[in-house]
């Protein structure tokens, strides 16, 4: 039985609270937060406080916050003698070298709180100061039946940057396209079956080999009706951008 400690009150912290609480071989000990406003939602998964002495005694303590608060933290917890790890995709270990015992633990996934998540889709990846402790990173996820592999401080904001192009930026499309189809009444769930097609698509044959549409046949007829028909300065700009970064890419 591994003892454990979350410090954050964020989407983050509160999955990683609600799954570490039912997994059977942790002891979810303390859900540290600024106020016990901000912990109401975690008090079902484990011990809640405004405390961070409390968490001194876990066998590893997770910090879930946001980048910029990760270093406050660290100065509190040093002198401690658990594994303290940082969630953040983009945060070198560096951060935390001022620990005896440090790594990253990092959940390659979006988080809403409202969504229930499949860990055993999700990766982990992990990163330590000493080599040692890489097992106990590893039980970690095993424990949360996900897959764990080992991705260095470089390689994690690589992957990080790729997730932001991935997800963050092709959700705000989808945005956009919610928009479109608003603004000429039709429904956007007729965009389901092709955005399924084309995630399923990237995948099995290479995002590169996959691409269609106007931009990849240099179509500039098509282009130039479907740039004169948007009437929003923002969705023209998008659409001119990534337009022009599409048939640069095939004229390599």
């Amino acid at each position: 039985m591994i003892t454990l400690s979350i410090i954050g009150t964020g989407n983050v912290a509160f999955h990683l609270a609600q799954a570490f609480s039912l997994a059977q071989d942790v002891n979810l000990q303390f859900i540290v937060g600024r106020s016990e406003e901000s912990l109401i939602d975690f008090i079902p998964f484990a011990t809640t406080t405004t405390s961070l002495s409390n968490t001194y005694l876990s066998d590893v303590i997770i910090i879930a916050v946001s980048d910029s608060a990760i270093s406050e933290i660290v100065n509190t917890l040093e002198g401690v003698k658990s594994l303290v790890v940082h969630t953040s995709g983009s945060t070198s270990l560096e951060v935390l070298v001022t620990l005896k015992r440090c790594g990253v633990f990092y959940p390659l996934q979006t988080f809403t709180k409202s969504k229930i998540l499949n860990y055993s889709k999700i990766p982990f990846c992990i990163e330590v100061k000493l080599e040692d402790d890489f097992s106990t990173l590893q039980y970690l996820s095993a424990c949360l039946s996900a897959e764990s592999y080992t991705i260095n401080s470089t390689q994690r904001a690589a992957l990080h940057l790729a997730a932001v192009f991935s997800n963050n930026f092709s959700n705000h499309i989808l945005t956009e396209a919610k928009q479109l189809c608003k603004d000429n009444g039709v429904s956007f769930n007729l965009l389901k079956p092709l955005m399924e097609e084309t995630i399923a698509k990237a995948f099995e044959l290479g995002p590169e080999n996959s691409q269609t549409g106007p931009a990849k046949r240099g179509d500039t007829i098509t282009i130039n009706k479907q740039s004169e028909a948007l009437t929003n300065d923002a969705q023209k700009a998008i659409y001119k951008t990534l337009t022009q970064s599409i048939l640069k890419y095939y004229e390599r």
